[in-house]
């Protein structure tokens, strides 16, 4: 099979190094390319900054071939995720996503990891599963493809939670309690937008947010502990090395209507550190000082 791969980061070239020992022909494409390569790939894998998705695909005609995506968030202006956007700009259906606790050097080092594939029909997904499915990259299938999508963005909002509370020195009972409840806000966020409960308990879900939130390799959790030292994002950002994706993601949530006010405290406490300059532990004094309420 041969396989273009949209984007060319650390991530999607992890993702092509999967793809070849697999004995697929892989190539690269980036928004600087006048045109799509000559020879027309099997699949497209699309792995760019989500807020530059919808430019990027503007820029190349539709090739009619099966996409996965392999970004994580939402888009600012329209709170939609990477599938929608690609269906919407290619007019494609085939459209799959995949997700899960997966950071890009230990993919490229062949480490073992585990992911899910999603899609709405679970023929699109067996399809992609059987193109990277290994021993070294084990891969589950969904149909559930909102809930993965949603997870594998909403959990680098939380990373950033997670990466404040530690750089506070809030402690591992703070830890543990504000991922447990990170983990419920993104299941009640992810069941309102038509997502299964049970897909946020998966890899995808409580799976990329053990990941992500907990550990240095994380570009969000690293932006987190740096707003709990003291450092304004500003001054942050270009220490990171890369993008960023929880910071838009918490914009688009934020800005997201459907969702209501009282479904996303920590969602809305980190926008006022990130977006309003609400010092952190003012928010972490907020969301602690709320009313007694059932779990």
């Amino acid at each position: 099979m041969t396989i273009l791969i949209l984007g060319q980061g650390a991530w999607g070239r992890a993702i092509g190094r999967v793809a070849q020992r697999q004995g697929h022909e892989v190539s690269f494409a980036s928004h600087a390319d006048a045109d799509w390569p000559a020879v027309k790939p099997d699949y497209v894998f699309v792995a760019l900054p989500v807020q530059h998705v919808r430019e990027t695909l503007e820029h190349f005609p539709t090739l009619s071939v099966p996409v996965l995506s392999l970004c994580k968030g939402l888009e600012i202006t329209t709170g939609k995720r990477v599938s929608e956007i690609i269906s919407e700009v290619w007019n494609e259906p085939r459209v799959a996503a995949l997700s899960g606790p997966t950071f890009a050097s230990e993919i490229s080092d062949g480490l073992p990891a585990i992911c899910t594939i999603a899609a709405e029909s679970e023929d699109l997904a067996k399809e992609f599963q059987a193109v990277l499915h290994q021993p070294s990259f084990r891969t589950y299938r969904s149909t559930d493809l909102i809930g993965v999508e949603l997870g594998g963005a909403l959990k680098n909002i939380y990373a950033i939670a997670g990466g404040a509370c530690h750089g506070l020195k809030l402690g591992q009972n703070s830890m543990a309690g504000l991922l447990t409840r990170c983990l419920a806000e993104m299941t009640r966020i992810g069941v309102q937008a038509g997502a299964k409960a049970e897909t946020f308990a998966g890899l995808s879900g409580i799976g990329d947010l053990m990941l992500t939130a907990t550990s240095e390799q994380s570009r969000n959790f690293r932006l987190g502990t740096f707003l709990g030292k003291g450092y304004t994002v500003e001054q942050i950002l270009p220490k990171l090395g890369g993008v960023c994706e929880g910071f838009p993601t918490t914009r688009a949530v934020h800005l997201n209507s459907a969702i209501p006010a009282d479904s996303k405290p920590i969602v809305t406490q980190l926008h006022a550190v990130l977006y309003e300059g609400v010092p952190p532990i003012n928010a972490v004094k907020n969301l602690l000082g709320r009313a007694p309420r059932d779990e």
